[in-house]
């Protein structure tokens, strides 16, 4: 048989190592057989216990061929009882294999025998046949095995004949212990006797080869103390004391250093050996190193741990662009973003959160949360009447932060929580569902936030990580796209609403001078083709020029208005600085008002007797003054009209109050942009863009202007001007709200 592992490869497969912890056993089984006064069936039960056989037979001829049975494992007692028949010898054959055996329990249909000789040192060989119920499920190695076992009880039988001849001699005694530990060092496994105070008494060569300690120098200590790493050795005493008090496991594994400080791991299997008394004399562990095995087991199982790794990280990228790729289908051409946010909101919960929220601020400090959408595992915790209260703009920590400071805030765990409470009767809270771990993140676009993403799991829900947090601001980021883009969408189109508007008052408020002009020119000129010109009273050749300068001017005023808008737009309004009296200007403006007062029927007060110096540009405060007195004259109804002018010596005063339809007060914000009007153009005419005018000019004299109205009860505009001007730089106007 090839001796597998013995002389080749250090590394023992998983085959070899059961191989020669079957031998080893059954070598140490074997041991018992050293005393003749022990018989062989304790080794044979052993024997079919490990090999799994049905029967197990030692046979053994005498010198005239008598077959004689030294041991039996599955036989009854009264089948050992029978005897075995004499047959002629047959020449090259063992006397027990052909033999009859009259054991009723080898007539079991099946069995499959292996025979092992063991040459008996010149003595009739015996055999140790092993039965099996059908073929042994054992690889073929253990017939090898077998063939080396058999060795190892021929030298078995040997032992114990020369001990049964020399029990009362030293010398036979000395030369058995001798022979004894020649088989122990013939082994590869490791083995070490053991006294029961755990002092070393023998140490053979395979763990004198290993641990680079001769047993001279181990003798008599105790093997915890030499032997295992300081680490263990305390365990380790208590499991021999548990051992030599035959309490203890005969399997254990545990670390020997050797000479160089090397770790190596054992696997012992203990033996112990009681004299006549009962008593434990000796322990005795056979051990195999399988620091290689374990090593190897080690790196095949972190290979398939980074391979298991890999593979979640591959499906957890997977689900990301997954999702992804689903929001941004829902996203992507939308021009009901708000309908497509709540569509997103519900996909997260299906794959990435438990509970999704998003707000969207509505200028200035407000905000609405447009949905918020649960998980089922959520909805099966929470009644669907609780609900998470809406953000706090003030606090330090959540979605009010992230809408307040436009940053986002990632919460793993153990930091600032979120709760969903349900309200009931108004008495307060009264279940709450704490979340484990969120996220919130502003939706960003061109440097602006629009609103805020906020996504949380429940406990138990796993905690969001750095690759959560990367795609929860992903999504953020294409949602803020398309949300910006479907308002940027819908401020194009208002902004073409409010040109197509413009265009048709502008047309219809050009229209008009200009057929007057159109009427007054035409009777001129009939009167100069029939020569009537020179004959044609004064009076109405006065009259026809009047119009014409009338409507002249109106178109003049209307062109420069249009310029006006378009120079505040492009940033090209000049202005030029010089002493002012407010007071002066506006008395002067209100006596060139008096023919538009008196065909309206209008009742002008000015209270402006105190004189308000100040560095402005003159026109540029004629027009605000002239476009706010014009606004109260058509929108007053004809009832009185209040000018005044007061300030102190910072600022500047100037206050228009009409008493005539009014403003409805979420209208005033609007009539300061451009094509706005706080009531219908069908009523009133007019191009919308006087007060617009006027707040871009005052805006750029550093000052502000302000509108006090309800429906129904006039209006009251306030401008105030610093007295020494600092000029504002012109500010952007968004696109909703330019002008053709």
């Amino acid at each position: 048989m090839a001796h597998h592992g013995a002389d080749g490869d250090p590394k023992l497969t998983e085959e070899q190592l059961a191989l020669l912890s079957v031998l080893q056993e059954l070598t140490v089984a074997a041991l018992d057989l050293l005393d003749p006064h022990e018989p062989a069936d304790d080794f044979l039960a052993r024997a079919s216990e490990r090999l799994g056989c049905a029967v197990a037979l030692w046979l053994q001829p005498d010198a005239r061929g008598r077959v004689g049975l030294l041991g039996a494992s599955g036989l009854s007692a009264a089948s050992r009882q029978l005897p075995i028949p004499e047959l002629p010898p047959r020449p090259g054959l063992p006397a027990p294999l052909w033999v009859d055996l009259p054991y009723p329990e080898l007539d079991s249909p099946g069995l499959v025998r292996w025979s092992v000789p063991i040459d008996d040192a010149g003595a009739p060989p015996s055999v140790l046949l092993l039965y099996f119920d059908g073929e042994p499920r054992l690889p073929r190695q253990y017939r090898g095995m077998m063939e080396r076992l058999g060795g190892v009880l021929r030298t078995a039988l040997v032992h114990r004949q020369l001990f049964a001849r020399a029990l009362d001699s030293e010398r036979a005694l000395q030369r058995e212990r001798d022979f004894s530990s020649a088989v122990l060092d013939t082994a590869r496994a490791l083995v070490i006797v053991l006294d029961p105070e755990g002092r070393i008494v023998r140490f053979n060569r395979a763990c004198q080869e290993m641990t680079g300690c001769s047993f001279e120098e181990l003798r008599g200590a105790h093997f915890w103390t030499r032997l295992p790493p300081p680490d263990e050795a305390a365990r380790i005493e208590r499991n021999f004391a548990m051992l030599a008090a035959g309490l203890g496991s005969e399997h254990t594994e545990h670390h020997w250093l050797t000479r160089t400080g090397e770790r190596r791991l054992i696997s012992w299997s203990s033996n112990v050996l009681r004299g006549e008394s009962g008593a434990i004399e000796y322990v005795i562990g056979t051990g195999i190193d399988i620091t290689a095995h374990r090593r190897t087991e080690q790196e095949r199982d972190q290979t398939f741990q980074r391979e298991q790794q890999a593979r979640a990280r591959a499906e957890e990228q997977e689900g990301r662009s997954a999702l992804l790729a689903e929001a941004s289908g829902l996203l992507t051409g939308s021009l009901a973003p708000e309908a497509a946010l709540r569509s997103v909101a519900a996909l997260t919960v299906q794959r990435f959160a438990d509970w999704c929220a998003v707000d969207l601020l509505d200028g200035g400090h407000a905000f609405q949360r447009i949905t918020e959408a649960r998980s089922d595992a959520l909805r099966a915790t929470a009644p669907a009447r609780m609900h998470c209260s809406l953000p706090d703009l003030e606090a330090e920590h959540g979605p009010g932060r992230v809408l307040r400071l436009a940053e986002p805030e990632f919460c793993p765990e153990g930091c600032a929580s979120m709760s969903l409470g349900c309200v009931r009767d108004g008495q307060g809270l009264s279940e709450v569902v704490e979340f484990q771990s969120w996220i919130s993140v502003p939706l960003l676009a061109r440097g602006h936030a629009l609103g805020a993403l906020t996504l949380a799991r429940l406990k138990g829900g796993g905690r969001y990580g750095p690759a959560d947090f990367a795609l929860a601001q992903e999504v953020a980021r294409r949602a803020a796209m398309a949300l910006d883009n479907a308002r940027l969408y819908q401020q194009a189109q208002l902004a073409i609403g409010l040109r197509d508007e413009f265009l048709s008052i502008a047309s219809h408020e050009l229209k008009t001078p200009v057929t007057s002009l159109q009427l007054s020119v035409q009777g001129l000129l009939r009167l100069a083709r029939t020569g009537a010109l020179r004959t044609a009273p004064l009076e109405a050749v006065s009259h026809s020029l009047e119009v014409i300068e009338r409507q002249a001017k109106r178109m003049a005023k209307l062109i420069n208005t249009l310029l006006d808008v378009s120079r505040i737009q492009a940033g090209r309004l000049e202005l030029e600085f010089e002493e002012v009296d407010l007071a002066a200007l506006v008395r002067d403006i209100a006596a060139r008002f008096a023919p538009e007062l008196a065909t309206s029927g209008t009742r002008l007060q000015v209270h402006a007797d105190t004189a308000m110096p100040g560095v402005w540009d003159r026109s540029r405060l004629e027009q605000i003054v002239t476009n706010l007195l014009s606004n109260a004259i058509k929108y007053g109804e004809g009832r009185p009209i209040e000018v005044r002018v007061e300030g102190d010596a910072v600022t500047a005063r100037l206050e228009v109050r009409d008493q005539g339809i009014g403003i409805p007060a979420e209208r005033h914000a609007r009539i300061f942009r451009a094509f706005e009007r706080g009531v219908s153009s069908r009523h009133y005419g007019g191009l919308g863009l006087g007060l617009h005018i006027v707040n871009q000019l005052v805006e750029r004299l550093g000052g502000s202007v302000r509108v006090e109205s309800e429906a129904g009860r006039g209006a009251l505009f306030t401008v105030e001007l610093p007295r020494r001007v600092h000029p504002a730089s012109p500010p952007a106007e968004p696109a909703a709200r330019a002008g053709p």
